[in-house]
C-alpha cells in the first residue's frame, strides 16, 4: 500500500518523497511495538506475573497472571485488529479513478522531462 501512496503523492505534487513515507512507516511501526510491549509488561506486572530465576526456572503463576495472558493473546489482540479495520479501503481513493486531472498532469510532466 505504501507504493500506492508514494505514487499518488508524486501525481499530486510532482515530487518523489519515498524516504519520508517509509521512514514515517517504520517509526510508527516501532512506536506501536514499543507501546504494545510496554502495556503487556505493565499488565503482567500488575496481575502478579512471576519471573523465572536461576533458583526457580519455572515458577507457578497466579490465576490472575494466567488470565491476563489469555486476554492479551486472544481478545486483546483481536480488539486491536478490529480497531485497525475501522476505516475501509475504497477504489475511489485510487488515483486513476479519483484524480484523472492529477494523472494528466503527471503524464504532461513526464513528456516535458523527455523533451
Amino acid at each position: 500500500m505504501i507504493p500506492d501512496v508514494v505514487e499518488l503523492d508524486e501525481l499530486e505534487t510532482g515530487q518523489r518523497r519515498e524516504g519520508v513515507f517509509y521512514g514515517f512507516f517504520v517509526f510508527v511501526q516501532k512506536l506501536g511495538l514499543a507501546v504494545g510491549l510496554g502495556v503487556s509488561g505493565l499488565v503482567l506486572q500488575v496481575t502478579g506475573y512471576q519471573n523465572a530465576t536461576s533458583a526457580i526456572p519455572n515458577p507457578a503463576q497466579p490465576a490472575s497472571a494466567l488470565l491476563a495472558l489469555r486476554v492479551l493473546i486472544g481478545p486483546g489482540s483481536a480488539a486491536c485488529l478490529l480497531l485497525s479495520f475501522r476505516r475501509g479501503i475504497s477504489l475511489s481513493h485510487h488515483p486513476r479513478e479519483a484524480r484523472p486531472d492529477a494523472r494528466r498532469n503527471w503524464d504532461k510532466r513526464a513528456k516535458e522531462k523527455k523533451a
